[in-house]
């Protein structure tokens, strides 16, 4: 393990039970978001948490379910097989398999060290617009409000506006007092920790006021169960999700790369992009024939982790075991935990992704890096994630020979 100066093993054990805590609701939503039920997407934070773990060059990336490979996963399997079903559990199993080997072949073939020369504008710009996105993604159990479903995460924020006599009373109280909270400690009491402290006292509250009387939504039932081995049949249709299957690989690359990058400077030794790759990759591989939900880097989860205090990837290694306490053990007390509480502390770690201090940096000396950082949001936010950074790299390398010869002149 990486381990700093002064490391201490109890920052990453706090960091560690706050984040398995955290990835629980987060994990059964995307689940369901990709056609498989809820303990699939347990398996997939459980899994490839503790392979990623022991192998990883980042101390503070944290892998499971996302959002994003959630809705790439239903777009390629939903064309081919019913959400939900035994087929469709074996086609995800494929797909993993497909998207665990391209990673790994990225590592083996170093191709991580081309990501290392995307500028920081490109980077940053591409963060802001994924947190904004994961924001956007919240607001429905924050406020309590039925969005229609044919619009995306984007369109949710003046759909909010215009819509707020649709918000549910006390589910928004208790997200703004739960902001409020985080904030407030993060503020005065920085080393506390809060969002296990909020998660415990609201769920024991749940519990003795009955929230779900007062019309607040629980995470309710999770089921039980270890993972099974799962051999998938496999036959020659399973081409077609190949091009899937490398689509997902790109993403997971290039937004774990992108997370572990923005905080390498924090951690004693460098990070290995190629190692990266080939970790993510055997997390995937193995994780997948236990049915396991295809995970990525994730950023609100790797923001709370590093705000918290953890150090190192034993946090990660902490956060598996939370989870695996909670498929055997726990699951009635995880009934009772508020979704509006999960929802304040995932906001509350993405407003760390913004980079106000950058942004007002390259307005005094460098507007031009401006530009690009501020296209390159905008492009991510109304075209796509691969899109955004493809084309914010494309606009700075076809513009920036202009833009110097301004300056020069």
């Amino acid at each position: 393990f990486n381990f700093p100066n002064k490391y201490s093993l109890a920052d990453d054990m706090n960091a560690g039970v706050t984040i398995g805590i955290v990835t629980i609701p987060q994990a059964m939503a995307f689940a369901i978001l990709a056609g498989i039920p809820p303990i699939y997407g347990l398996y997939g934070s459980f899994i490839p948490l503790l392979i990623y773990g022991f192998l990883s060059s980042s101390n503070y990336l944290n892998v499971g379910p996302v959002s994003i490979i959630s809705i790439f996963i239903f777009n390629i399997l939903s064309q081919n097989v019913d959400p939900f079903t035994t087929e469709y559990i074996n086609d995800l199993i494929i797909l993993g398999i497909m998207t665990g080997l391209i990673q790994l072949l990225f590592g083996v073939f170093k191709l991580g060290k081309f990501l290392r020369y995307i500028p920081t504008s490109i980077i940053t710009g591409f963060i802001q617009a994924a947190a904004i996105v994961i924001i956007a993604s919240q607001l429905n159990t924050a406020f309590g409000i039925n969005f229609p479903k044919n619009i995306n995460n984007l369109e949710r924020i003046p759909y909010l506006f215009f819509n707020f006599q649709d918000i549910e009373l006390n589910t928004t109280v208790l997200f703004l007092i739960s902001c409020s909270f985080l904030f407030l400690f993060a503020k005065f009491f920085p080393r506390f920790p809060t969002s296990i402290l909020l998660v415990i006292v609201t769920g024991a509250l749940s519990y003795l006021l009955n929230f779900e009387k007062y019309g607040l939504l629980l995470i309710g039932e999770v089921p039980k169960g270890l993972p099974e081995f799962i051999l998938p049949t496999i036959d020659i249709d399973v081409i077609k999700y190949l091009p899937g299957a490398f689509g997902i690989a790109f993403i997971a690359s290039i937004g774990s790369s992108i997370m572990a990058l923005k905080l390498e400077s924090n951690q004693p030794k460098s990070i290995n992009l190629n190692r990266e790759y080939i970790s993510l990759g055997l997390a995937k591989f193995f994780s997948a024939f236990f049915g396991s939900m295809i995970s990525a880097g994730r950023f609100n989860r790797t923001v709370l982790a590093y705000k918290i205090g953890g150090k190192t990837q034993i946090t990660g290694i902490v956060s598996s075991f939370i989870i695996l306490l909670t498929i055997l053990f726990l699951t009635p007390v995880v009934y009772y935990f508020p979704q509006s509480v999960i929802a304040a502390i995932i906001v509350y770690s993405v407003y760390f992704l913004f980079d106000f201090e950058l942004m007002f940096k390259l307005w005094m000396n460098d507007k031009s890096e401006l530009f690009y950082l501020i296209s390159t949001m905008f492009l991510t936010l109304f075209i796509g994630f691969v899109e955004g950074i493809i084309l914010g790299m494309f606009i700075k390398f076809t513009t920036g020979y202009f833009f110097v010869k301004e300056k020069t002149s």
